[in-house]
């Protein structure tokens, strides 16, 4: 009975533990930070036609901050098949996948789900948020769950709680509305300020008009 019970207890502390998963770039061990590192600098360069054309090329091995920028040319490499935001992507599939398994009962959705939000290497790829300008610049890492394309994607069941970004990026949406709002209505007002200021205008001049024929006919009759 002994053995049981603690057996139970070694099952539902390996379960916590898978479900703890949580992805981060920064994950990586060291060996593969460097090398993913090396991989992306290599990538640059040569997209740029070779080192001495790519004075931006850099890769942070701590905070896997990476740029590339070459001296004649824009990079023309699709974001999604960099080195790091493709190894970002896998790691969050990898991590979805381990958090399906924490799961009971039927877990075939949860992973239809991890590979519908990870179509790694394509332009239906979840956004990596590791590219800075300056490699002392740290990454965002966490953003909105969208992919290059520009489309919503669904939870990325990575260990990241991205519902907060969403909601903050709906607000901003709605901040601009009510500004675009607020100008038509400020528009609409001056619009009608102008046309009044326009009538009154027309009105005066054929009131001075009219009292200038009523002028003319007095005098005329008194003739």
């Amino acid at each position: 009975m002994k053995f049981t019970i603690n057996a139970l207890l070694f099952t539902a502390a390996a379960v916590s533990s898978v479900s703890a998963e949580t992805w981060k770039i920064t994950n990586e061990n060291s060996g593969s930070r460097q090398n993913l590192c090396a991989l992306q600098v290599s990538t640059c360069q040569n997209n740029c036609g070779g080192p001495d054309q790519a004075p931006m090329a850099f890769c942070n091995t701590t905070t896997m901050a990476w740029g590339c920028g070459c001296l004649k040319k824009t990079p023309d490499f699709e974001t999604w098949n960099w080195p790091i935001p493709a190894a970002d992507c896998k790691g969050s599939n990898s991590a979805c996948v381990k958090n399906c398994d924490s799961q009971s009962g039927d877990r075939s959705k949860c992973f239809t789900s991890c590979q519908d939000t990870h179509k790694c290497n394509t332009e239906d790829a979840p956004v990596s948020y590791t590219e800075t300008t300056d490699p002392a610049i740290e990454p965002r890492y966490i953003g909105p769950a969208v992919s290059y394309k520009g489309d919503k994607l669904g939870d990325l069941n990575d260990g990241n709680d991205r519902s907060n970004l969403v909601a903050s990026e709906d607000d901003d949406d709605s901040e601009s509305e009510d500004s675009s709002s607020k100008e038509d209505e400020s528009d609409k007002d001056k619009d009608g300020k102008e046309k009044d200021s326009k009538t009154s205008g027309a009105a005066s001049v054929f009131k001075t008009a009219g009292l200038a024929m009523a002028a003319a006919v007095v005098a005329a009759v008194s003739f």
